[in-house]
């Protein structure tokens, strides 16, 4: 075969635009292509002076060419002998705007252009375009290379090396390298060396920089070079980065910012070049934005400033002319194709591939001959392999292996490998197998995170496997390919493919044995049963069928089929488009399942209550072929007056049971294989697969496209074929459902559940409703979201008024469908004020249900409510299962949240009830808090009155009467009544009346309040009055009891003191009667300030604390106190000194006087002893950290606290 079939040797070897600039057979060879031809188009067109896109960026991936196009354009640019241009002049021929340019550019011998090539990865873009242009002027003998900063180093070094030697010494000892490297890398215009030697140059000449020249410029030395070569007969420069994309992915990180300055400024430079032209183009594999996503922000926006100068030309994918390549590339004998082609077996295989590939989708965009160029031209590659070739190298390939090298090179598992092996079959053919084995190391280099590399594993994993199996390797390779282009719209990975493939070499039978070896015995390869595909797999030695059977017997008892195809279904709602588009908000329909079984006197009006949407479908899952008919007639019968409902009847049986069934329980040994990588995935690819089976059954229910279903709606089989139609159907259902639904167009709060932020919103927009006095805008201004929903609801639907008559509310607007939503609330209200209390429910039912055709969503109802108590707050009232709640925005979301949970009361309001209220009020203003006001016409009145209550002190509340006055007994039901968790209207309507008496409510009641409160307001100043007659009959002299009403407190205490033993007051009493004393001592004539400090000293009590029995322990202790004192007698004379305590101290008091104490010795108690031990603890305890006078003076100081 190597004898018939030859590569072309041209293409022996990958282009090098520098090393191949004058290389003929190049040229010879070049197969021109759409996107070649379009290109040079383009850049004749730039060479006209006046042309302003001189800059380019040429993309493709390895192995497009890009480097001989642009070789073949720069050739033509130099003015070669276009007699070279063997493929490329015929194709120009047939492009007459092409030709004249082609021509035009030709008739001048001046219109040529120096072409400078610009290889490699250098670190430094100023150097790689420096030596590409020093290069390529000493290669043309063009001697005008402008002076540059490297050449003057150079001459300074070898100045100093003849005038002054030290110095020369000196600089050669500081440099880095050896001085004839040191000169070679400036001659490279290394910019490193360079900077070397700017560094050591100040140290050699007493601190002077160098600086042969400022302002030199790689751009503008390109220009100067540009401007002689038009003396030289040139147009210009054409300098082309080859490789470009190697310099980005190796230097960019490290990139400067002079460098992407510098090709932005080449760039501005070569499009505003005029009649000296220079022009820039760099090649590259990818886009320049691909390689910049890692840098710090500043490099990225500069190098997208880079990108933004150039002009950006793709290589597009035109694999019917990369066919065309393939064919020339691929040279046969022509008496020997000939004769090959004749051989009748030859002629019938031929036919086959034909036959076969002729409709075939990966050639369905080619013309016949087209399709000639592919079987015949492209022979021996198959065709599927000549699908597969272009395609991979685009996706994978890399410089070392391209679609031409596997073409053209030699060496393992390439076309001349191929063409060479002996022994072969007369009639034979490339198949993807080799593709994959040549392409092999590329694989391996592929990103390990991507799917790419993860295939390519998975393959050589099975191929390990496999080994020696030569047919079931090449399938699987093949199919490992077919998954890495992932082009199933073209060639898809089945058994029927993998027989043309390979029928040229084996027999069906034997490939589909393979196949199934691979499948059944070998656990390597699944059949997916959604579309027959067949996918590589690892095997994991277990046996996974019969887990899985075992596992679905386990689940068997627990398994729904309603629940598992509801819990797969992803399309599980219909939107009613045209419905939603013109009411402004979003309906819906739910899709569920229903067995046959469910069908039997079903009530479906019923059963769609229960589901959360505005209309349900059905879908009837039957039990058998035989019973769709029956399914059809039953449906049609019991859906007859069902207004929301849609109803799907498969045309034909599909056994799905048993399918969700093995889901669920691959679904189960999934979850559980989590920690076994290998077993999860040959579970996953069992689940992937069953769920497209589910998701394909489903579909054939919700998009009618499918022709798979028939639609019944009430009663009647509609004609529904587009999925346009059954959104339509479900509109027209909507209409008549919901014809009353007002449009309000905010999205945000037109819907049942609104965020959390729209709550907000909304709360606020209440709030200013449900205040007594309405402010412009309800007190919203701004932009915000509650001044929109604002706006969209209650402004432009008329609700709320606000012009200069003032802020109102109207529950008559022009819009009527907004009237009966308004007029519904309104009704509600008048049936609590008719009937009594009611249910929020049944209004909720009203406004939403599909039965009353209002239709509302939650989220708008409680603005509307707000809006409609504004109007009648007065006369409402709101409650629960706890009594009365207030009237709040919180209450409202509330009753939106639960409207089963509260009730309406109404309250017919009038003057005298205003007036009782205002009373009250003025009652108890202390406590009134302004904000309350303006939220109900009386509650906070009522929360006035519980606030006094809790601010009275104890004696108040509790006390039975004072200073013989006994407490009414409507006093004590009111304070009991306060204490209770009473509504405002229940309070002060209700129970207030019945306490004193009332049998219905009297605007009298507010008098008997403002003695109620008299009466606990001067409860303790009572108290104090007899404490204080109290304290006087006890401490009073006989000689004061006759005139004891005319005597103040003050001097009745003064009189008795004077009657005591005059060391009484320094003697400490076991009862506390020295406190007595010690207060008796600095009495005033503030009684009650006095009464209160007496009663604290004698009950330890204040007096706001006390019940009335503290009144008697107050009595008692004071006697005692008196008989304690009368009964002292210290016994002490002028003479004799002695007193009868056992104990007396003398302490200093701050003014200089002598304070005395005196007190009884007692025995100490268990408990006391235990006080001493831990006292005398403590005390030892501090060691020597407290001195033994401050030990001394904390004891004294803590005795005479208790003195």
């Amino acid at each position: 075969m190597s004898k018939m079939i030859q590569v072309a040797p041209g293409f022996q070897y990958s282009v090098n635009i520098g090393y191949d600039l004058n290389h003929d057979d190049k040229l010879k060879n070049f197969i021109p292509t759409k996107s070649s031809m379009q290109l040079l188009k383009e850049i004749l067109l730039s060479t006209h002076p006046d042309s302003t896109e001189r800059a380019r960026v040429l993309i493709g991936a390895y192995g497009k060419g890009k480097s001989h196009i642009v070789l073949t354009i720069l050739s033509i640019l130099m003015q070669r002998d276009r007699s070279l241009f063997v493929h490329l002049m015929p194709k120009i021929d047939e492009d007459p705007e092409l030709k004249q340019l082609i021509d035009n550019y030709y008739s001048e011998s001046s219109n040529k252009i120096l072409p400078v090539i610009i290889n490699g990865t250098s670190t430094s873009l100023p150097q790689a375009f420096l030596l590409a242009l020093q290069r390529t002027l000493n290669e043309n003998n063009l001697d005008i290379m402008p002076e540059t900063n490297y050449k003057a180093a150079i001459r300074t070094i070898e100045k100093w090396k003849t005038d002054y030697p030290e110095v020369y010494a000196t600089f050669k000892k500081g440099i880095s390298l050896p001085i004839e490297a040191f000169l070679e890398e400036l001659e490279n215009y290394n910019s490193e060396i360079y900077d070397e030697f700017e560094r050591i140059y100040p140290s050699l000449t007493a601190g002077s920089l160098f600086n042969p020249f400022v302002g030199f410029d790689v751009v503008d030395l390109y220009e100067s070079v540009t401007k002689s070569l038009k003396e030289r007969g040139y147009l210009g420069l054409y300098v082309v980065y080859d490789e470009f994309s190697k310099f980005l992915e190796s230097n960019i990180t490290s990139a400067t910012v002079s460098d992407t300055k510098m090709l932005q400024d080449f760039a501005e430079k070569c499009n505003r070049s005029g009649e000296a032209e220079m022009h820039l183009l760099l090649i590259s594999h990818k886009e320049i934005s691909n390689y910049i996503d890692k840098l710090p922000k500043q490099k990225v926006d500069g190098w997208r400033g880079v990108s933004e100068r150039f002009r950006h030309i793709h290589l597009n994918n035109n694999f019917s002319q990369t066919y065309e390549i393939i064919s020339t590339v691929i040279r046969k004998d022509k008496d020997e194709w000939e004769a090959f082609c004749n051989k009748p077996q030859n002629k019938a295989r031929f036919d086959e591939l034909i036959k076969r590939y002729g409709d075939h989708a990966i050639f369905s965009d080619a013309k016949e001959h087209e399709l000639e160029t592919t079987i015949f031209g492209c022979y021996p590659l198959h065709p599927v392999s000549t699908f597969i070739l272009p395609r991979l190298s685009e996706q994978i390939a890399q410089n070392e292996r391209t679609l031409f090298t596997f073409l053209s090179a030699d060496g393992p598992s390439t076309l001349s490998s191929f063409l060479k092996k002996p022994g072969r079959p007369v009639f034979c053919v490339i198949t993807p197998d080799l593709i994959f084995d040549y392409f092999d190391p590329v694989f391996q280099k592929e990103p390990i995170s991507g799917e790419i590399h993860k295939n390519y594993v998975l393959t050589k994993t099975i191929l390990e496997q496999i080994r020696d199996q030569e047919l079931e390797s090449k399938i699987v390779k093949t199919i490992s390919l077919i998954y890495t282009l992932g082009q199933f719209d073209k060639l898809k990975p089945v058994k029927e493919e993998l027989v043309g493939i390979f029928g040229m070499e084996y027999t069906p039978a034997e490939i589909n044995a393979a196949i199934e070896h691979l499948i059944n015995d070998e656990y390597v390869i699944y059949l997916r049963r959604s579309n027959d595909y067949l996918k590589l797999k690892q095997t994991s030695g277990v046996d996974i069928e019969q887990r899985i059977s075992d596992t679905i017997a386990s689940l068997d008892a627990h398994f729904s089929l309603k629940v598992a195809l509801d819990a797969a279904n992803i399309d599980r709602y219909i939107y009613p488009s045209r419905y939603n588009d013109e009411r402004e908000m979003i309906r819906y329909f739910k899709v569920e399942f229903v067995e046959e079984q469910e069908l039997e006197d079903v009530d479906w009006n019923r059963k769609a209550e229960g589901v959360h949407a505005d209309g349900v479908i059905y879908a009837i899952v039957p039990d058998s072929s035989d019973s769709i008919t029956r399914i059809r007639r039953a449906v049609l019968e019991s859906s007859k007056g069902v207004e929301r409902c849609i109803f799907v009847v498969p045309k034909k049986y599909t056994e799905i049971r048993s399918i969700l069934k093995e889901y669920d329980a691959v679904q189960t040994l999934r979850t559980a294989a989590k920690e076994d990588p290998v077993l999860f995935e040959e579970y996953e690819a069992i689940y992937e697969d069953l769920r497209e089976v589910i998701n394909s059954f489903i579909s054939g229910c919700t998009h009618p496209e499918e022709y798979r279903s028939v639609y019944i709606s009430d009663g009647e089989e509609r004609i529904i074929l587009r999925r346009a139609a059954l959104t339509e159907l479900a509109s027209e259902l909507c209409f008549k459902a919901f014809s009353e639904t007002p449009v309000i167009n905010n999205e945000a709060i037109n819907k049942e559940e609104i965020t959390s932020i729209a709550n907000n919103s909304r709360n606020k927009i209440i709030a200013g409703l449900l205040r007594s006095t309405l402010e412009p805008n309800l007190g919203l201004t701004g932009s915000g979201q509650e001044v929109s929903i604002m706006r969209s609801t209650l402004l432009r639907k008329g609700v709320l008024i606000d012009d200069e008559s003032g802020t109102r509310i109207n529950l008559s607007p022009d819009d009527e469908k907004m009237k009966k939503v308004l007029d519904t609330i309104v009704a509600f209200i008048m049936e609590a004020k008719k009937n009594g209390r009611k249910s929020f429910a049944k209004l909720y039912d009203e406004l939403t249900s599909a039965e009353y055709h209002i239709g509302l969503r939650s989220g708008v109802i409680p603005i509307y409510i707000a809006a409609v108590f504004h109007e009648y707050h007065e006369d409402i009232i709101l409650e629960n299962e706890h009594g009365q709640v207030p009237m709040t925005s919180d209450t409202l979301q509330a009753i939106n949240s639960s409207p089963d949970d509260y009730q309406i009361s109404y309250l017919d309001w009038d003057p005298e009830k205003q007036r009782f209220v205002t009373d009250i009020a003025e009652m108890f203003s202390q406590y009134v808090i302004e904000a309350e006001r303006d939220l109900s016409a009386y509650e906070y009145a009522a929360s006035a009155m519980k606030r006094w209550y809790l601010s009275l002190p104890r004696f108040a509340k509790e006390t039975t009467g004072v200073a013989g006055r006994k407490v009414n007994s409507g006093y004590r039901k009111m304070v009991k009544l306060l204490r209770q968790n009473l509504s405002g209207q229940e309070l002060l309507f209700e129970k207030l009346p019945d306490a004193f008496g009332y049998k219905e409510f009297n605007e009298g009641l507010a008098e008997n309040i403002a003695q109620a409160k008299e009466f606990y307001d001067t409860a303790v100043s009572k108290l104090k009055e007899l404490l204080i007659d109290d304290t006087k009959e006890i401490f009073a002299i006989s000689f004061n009891r006759s005139r004891i009403n005319r005597i103040s407190l003050s001097s009745v205490i003064k009189d008795w003191c004077e009657t005591l033993d005059e060391h009484i007051f320094e003697q400490l009493f076991e009862n506390g009667t020295e406190k007595c004393l010690s207060l008796f001592k600095t009495v005033t004539n503030d009684e009650s300030t006095f009464v209160s400090r007496l009663a604290k000293v004698a009950t330890d009590l204040r007096v706001e604390d006390w019940n009335d029995n503290t009144i008697d322990r107050f009595v008692e202790n004071l006697k005692m106190y008196r008989d304690t004192a009368e009964s002292f007698h210290s016994g002490e004379t002028e003479d004799d000194p002695t007193s009868t305590s056992e104990y007396e101290i003398h302490f200093r008091t701050d003014d200089g006087k002598t304070e005395v104490k005196r007190f009884d010795r007692v025995d100490s108690t268990k408990k006391g002893k235990l006080l001493y031990n831990s006292i005398m603890a403590e005390i030892d305890s501090m060691g020597f950290s407290i001195s033994e006078q401050e030990k001394r003076q904390i004891l004294l100081d803590i005795l005479k606290g208790m003195c």
